[in-house]
């Protein structure tokens, strides 16, 4: 009837209306999240730890080492973004921009920084049942395995998509992520929201370098870096690298950087 084809359209455009107005208070809000990042080398005792932060909006994150924030007079008390030092420095920094589908960065090789452009949807995300709360926000597992490592991860629907690190690509934020041997493990110890309109950009901390290698690149520079160094053979001593830290460099059957194979070579010459 007339009637009801009216109250359709009403219905219609409430609905516009209200996704239209979460759109744009959901656009206003910029996230900064405080994690408790650790490396362990047997899945016990603690190798290395750190606190990062991680600042997101709705087009761009920076992920970094809480020791590598600049303090910027300009910015207000509400506003949480900082300005960034240059990349090139031993700062801890990586860049997401959501709008081109990208991530940002550096990894070293022979004490030398190379910086890496990447997709950010890198993973293949099984979502679970399982649930936990994590500072107050209801959070889902979801499992994957990325660059070697197997990782089961806690995400809050709640809020806007992103993670810690490379982690990313759930309908939500990532507040812990573990992988299943140990060796890795992060989670949030604190959340902010900030919803002021003026809100400072991020400014991309890799915005100078000239260089930049997709992930492959960087892997076969990698592994072509390890072989020339594992021939370099002083006091019968063999330097080798590691062909996995957190992400897999050298596949573990790899022909070419068999470390027994290049034993065997330096002793028959």
């Amino acid at each position: 009837s007339f009637f009801n084809l009216n109250l359709k359209k009403m219905k219609s455009s409430v609905l516009l209306i209200t996704l239209f107005i979460f759109q744009i208070s959901f656009a206003q809000k910029t996230i900064e999240i405080e994690y408790q990042s650790i490396i362990r080398s047997d899945s016990i005792h603690i190798n290395w730890q750190a606190t990062y932060q991680l600042q997101i909006n709705t087009h761009y994150s920076i992920y970094f080492k809480n020791t590598t924030l600049k303090n910027d007079k300009e910015n207000s008390e509400n506003s949480i973004i900082f300005k960034p030092k240059n990349s090139s420095k031993n700062n801890d920094f990586l860049f997401k921009d959501y709008k081109k589908n990208e991530m940002i960065s550096k990894d070293l090789i022979s004490f030398r920084f190379k910086f890496i452009k990447d997709s950010i949807n890198n993973f293949n995300w099984q979502i679970k049942k399982d649930t936990i709360t994590i500072l107050g926000y209801k959070c889902n597992l979801a499992e994957t395995n990325f660059r070697g490592r197997n990782y089961k991860v806690w995400f809050a629907s709640d809020l806007q998509a992103g993670g810690p690190w490379k982690l990313d690509g759930l309908p939500g934020m990532i507040l812990k992520a573990d992988t299943t041997d140990g060796y890795y493990s992060v989670e949030a110890s604190s959340l902010k929201i900030n919803t002021t309109e003026n809100i400072n950009d991020y400014g991309n901390p890799f915005a100078d370098e000239k260089e930049f290698y997709s992930w492959v690149e960087f892997k076969n520079l990698y592994k072509e870096k390890a072989i020339n160094v594992s021939k370099y053979n002083n006091t019968n001593t063999l330097i080798t690298t590691p062909k996995i830290r957190l992400e897999r460099y050298i596949e573990e059957d790899d022909p070419d950087y068999n470390v027994k194979k290049i034993i065997t070579n330096i002793r028959k010459n």
